[in-house]
């Protein structure tokens, strides 16, 4: 088809359109991607004390909860003992690998010159004391301890989740452009 003065070319039209849709959707796909990482890495903050606490406190073996002689019907009670310890183990893998990330991002601060960064994650949710608290109050209390503004506290907090995602979730962590 040849273009004409006044002419509309449909087909140009539509590919146009198509492409324009394409790039919104890859846009909205990165967007979802990105922020699933920053939910994930702050449901692990948010639930890190919890998560070692179930490790301390989960009992994977019927000799911790009875005698040997009291086993009658262990092929049911070994399916459920099984799965206890499957989960405890997966626990303690991501405890770890969430201290040894933590450990690292905190080394990277006090590089940069900038601990006070780490202290704000690790105030708000590594901090036993601080757990029970409202969210607005432990806000403030961080602010006062670290002598800054809460919205300094707020920021810190959004950008440690940020490299701590990284650090967690390797190159699947970065938003990347492609």
């Amino acid at each position: 088809m040849s273009k004409k003065y006044g002419t509309v070319n449909v087909q140009e039209i539509a590919l146009a359109a198509a492409t324009e849709a394409l790039k919104l959707q890859k846009n909205d796909e990165r967007m979802r991607i990105r922020k699933n990482r920053f939910h994930n890495t702050e449901l692990l903050l948010k639930n890190y004390l919890g998560l070692v606490e179930h490790f301390s406190n989960s009992i994977d073996k019927a000799s911790d909860i009875m005698n040997i002689d009291d086993l009658v019907d262990i092929d049911m009670d070994d399916l459920v003992i099984q799965s206890i310890r499957r989960s405890r183990m997966r626990t303690i893998v991501m405890i770890s690998h969430m201290e040894t990330c933590l450990e690292a991002l905190k080394i990277k601060m006090i590089i940069k010159g900038q601990p006070e960064r780490y202290e704000v994650i690790r105030k708000l949710y590594v901090e036993p004391n601080k757990n029970a608290m409202q969210w607005s109050d432990r806000l403030q209390i961080v602010a006062t301890e670290i002598n800054c503004g809460e919205s300094s506290v707020r920021r810190w907090r959004n950008e440690m989740i940020e490299e701590l995602s990284v650090l967690l979730y390797g190159v699947d962590g970065l938003k990347l452009e492609i």
